[in-house]
Formats: C-alpha cells, sequence, structure tokens
C-alpha cells in the first residue's frame, strides 16, 4: 500500500521546471541580472487526499519490529514528500525538503570548499563536435537497456526522449532524456553506469523483492543511490576532476540558500569566485531553487563519501544493488537477507562483468582512497 502510494507521483517531476532552456536564454538577456522564472507541471494528484490514504494503512497491525519501523518511517517520508508537492513555489518549501534531505554538515561543506580550492589539471575543452544528441544518446540508452534484458528479459524500462525534461533523469524506472540535452562523448559511459546500471537496476531489482518499499524506495534512500551513481562512474572510468567539481558546487549551492542566499547571490558565487562557466552555474543554481529550494543535490557528494568509507570496513558492493536501500537501515537489510526475507539481485552492473579493471579500482578504494585522492587522479 505504501508503494502503491509513492508510484502515484514522482517529487521529482513535480519541482522539475518544464522551461528550463528559456528561463538559461531569458537570464543570460539581462546579463545574468534578472532572476528567472520557472514553470512547472500541472499538479498531478490532491496531496491531501493521499495523506488520507497514507495514514489510514494499518501500520500498526504489523507484529514483526524490524518491518513495522521500516514501514513507519516510509509512511513519515511520503508525508514529507506530500507536503513538499502541496508546498511547491511557497516559502514552506525550501524547510520541508531540509526536513526530508537534512543540511549541510560542517564536515560535507569543507569537503566540498577543499575539492573546489584545488587545482584542476583536466580541464574538459569539449568543443560541440565532442558532444552527442539527445537522440544519439537515446538510442545508446536502449542498446544498453537490451544489454541488461539478456540478463533478465522481462526487465520493462523504456527510453523517452521528453520535451519537458531538462537534461536527463529516470522516473519510475524508466530513463528520461530532454530533447535539448547532450552529452560529452567521454561522458556517456559514465552517465549509462550512473543512471541505468544504478538508478534503473536498483529499481527493477527492488521490485522483485518481497516487499515493495525495496523499489519505492526506503526512507532516506537518495544518498546510498547516488553514492553508488558516482561510484559506478569512477568503476568505469569516467569520473573525472570536473564532474568531482560539480558535485562540490552543489554541495555549495544547497549551504547558500540555507544560509539565505538568493539565485542571484548563489549564481554570482558559482561563476565569480568558483569559475563555473554561466551555463553551468546556471544549471546548479536552478536545481538548487527549482520548487522554492530543493535541497536534495548535496546527497551525490554526501553519497559518495560515504561509499568509500563502506568498501574501507569491507562492505559487500553487490548487495548493495538489491533495492533501494539506505545506510541506516543496512543492518536491518542484513537481517533480512539472513532470515531470507529478501533474495540477491537479478541485474548486476555491467561494470561488475569487467573483471579487471573495476577489480584493480575497488581494491584501490577498499586500501582506503578518498574524495581527495580521487581529485588528484587524472582520467
Amino acid at each position: 500500500m505504501l508503494a502503491q502510494i509513492s508510484n502515484r507521483f514522482d517529487l521529482l517531476l513535480h519541482v522539475t521546471p518544464t522551461n528550463a532552456q528559456a528561463a538559461w536564454q531569458a537570464f543570460e538577456h539581462s546579463k545574468f541580472k534578472d532572476p528567472p522564472g520557472f514553470l512547472y507541471r500541472p499538479r498531478s494528484i490532491d496531496p491531501d487526499l493521499m495523506k488520507r490514504e497514507l495514514f489510514s494503512i494499518p501500520l500498526e497491525r504489523i507484529e514483526d519490529p524490524t518491518l513495522a519501523h521500516i514501514f513507519s518511517q516510509k509512511r513519515e517520508e511520503l508525508d514529507r514528500q506530500l507536503t513538499l508537492v502541496a508546498d511547491r513555489n511557497s516559502n514552506r518549501f525550501l524547510l520541508g525538503s531540509r526536513q526530508l534531505f537534512g543540511d549541510v554538515d560542517d564536515e560535507l561543506l569543507q569537503l566540498a570548499k577543499q575539492m573546489l580550492g584545488m587545482e584542476i589539471t583536466n580541464y574538459d575543452s569539449s568543443s560541440d563536435a565532442d558532444y552527442m544528441s539527445a537522440s544519439e544518446f537515446a538510442e545508446c540508452a536502449r542498446q544498453e537497456i537490451e544489454y541488461y534484458r539478456q540478463q533478465d528479459a522481462a526487465l520493462p524500462a523504456q527510453v523517452e526522449l521528453r520535451e519537458d525534461v531538462p537534461g536527463i533523469m529516470v522516473s519510475k524506472g524508466n530513463f528520461l532524456v530532454g530533447t535539448d540535452a547532450k552529452v560529452p562523448n567521454a561522458r556517456v559511459k559514465a552517465t549509462l553506469a550512473h543512471e541505468i546500471g544504478t538508478h534503473v537496476l536498483t529499481h527493477y531489482n527492488g521490485s522483485q523483492q518481497p516487499f515493495r518499499e525495496l523499489y519505492a524506495g526506503m526512507a532516506g534512500y537518495e544518498s546510498m543511490q547516488e553514492g553508488l551513481a558516482v561510484l559506478a562512474e569512477y568503476l568505469v572510468g569516467g569520473l573525472g576532476q570536473s564532474r568531482l567539481r560539480l558535485l562540490a558546487c552543489r554541495v555549495l549551492a544547497v549551504h547558500m540558500i540555507t544560509e539565505g542566499a538568493d539565485f542571484i547571490e548563489t549564481f554570482r558565487s558559482l561563476h565569480r569566485n568558483y569559475e563555473v562557466d554561466p551555463s553551468t552555474a546556471f544549471t546548479i543554481t536552478m536545481r538548487v531553487f527549482r520548487g522554492g529550494g530543493y535541497t536534495k543535490d548535496k546527497v551525490y557528494l554526501q553519497g559518495l563519501a560515504q561509499i568509500l568509507g563502506y568498501l574501507v570496513r569491507g562492505g559487500d558492493l553487490e548487495s548493495l544493488y538489491l533495492g533501494k536501500i539506505s545506510y541506516d537501515y543496512l543492518p536491518l537489510i542484513e537481517e533480512l537477507q539472513w532470515r531470507q526475507v529478501l533474495i540477491a539481485p537479478r541485474l548486476r552492473p555491467a561494470f561488475l562483468f569487467d573483471k579487471a579493471e573495476t577489480a584493480t579500482r575497488l581494491e584501490h578504494l577498499r586500501q582506503g582512497a578518498t574524495v581527495i585522492d580521487l581529485m588528484k587522479e587524472v582520467l
């Protein structure tokens, strides 16, 4: 019942602007002085009615303490997500987002600042000829999904070219590609490993589990999801300095909005103080200010740091793909595996079959490589 409610709305789509390209052009035309106006999809649900359904679920009847705890935490998270849908474009939205994702702590902020203070030795000098168009990239994504269908023909994931999506994203196990999106050729493999090899796979693997929360996502699953996804970029050889800097910039932007900065201040700080090009600085700022202040973007760097710590402690990587699980519930996941409630992942990321190259990089991480160490590597 919880999964059914979760599956009827997508918070990310509700808060993603549909006019990102037009907003950027207007912002550029104003010489970066006028805050952009963003448009959103019509709200497709009634949050109040869905909350009524949510709290009519008889969780008190669950006798198993482990499952009772997992499900009650998920109900609380869905309650907060539905509140965000209701509060979109209001002053209350940022407060709700901070409740859902938390703030940037001092350790994460210092890590981001340290990364942004490092000298970059492999600047991306890509020209337009070095980019793949949206339609070309969508075709690569379809081929990637067909590869995974060789592991399990029942994989239902589809690739959609969408005019109302800026960039690329995974929604409900499907891969959405914005018609204006373009991906550097050097980043194609890493992007597919991030989006399909992590998000699509964990969604499908979770749907095969005995209880459906593992495809809807356990409460607080985003940090592990994005940490795994960024790790996949590294393991396929696509996590360069520019990409890591981008993740650090997202952390800084989230910190700035929670400290009271407006859109222009955040954009200017990224552009002037950290020499981020205007288009990229706009995209980072838009992602953080969309909906009224969506603070999820801190979890990419946060999740990467967490997953590196997990590997150093000897954690098993493959078991993390059995669904959309959370760091907070790893001991409970292990208990459910021991009790044979959960099954092994049906699909495994492609890079795990590339034994030699992946094994070398994984061993490097298990030996204690940090995010700063990764910044020093030139891929």
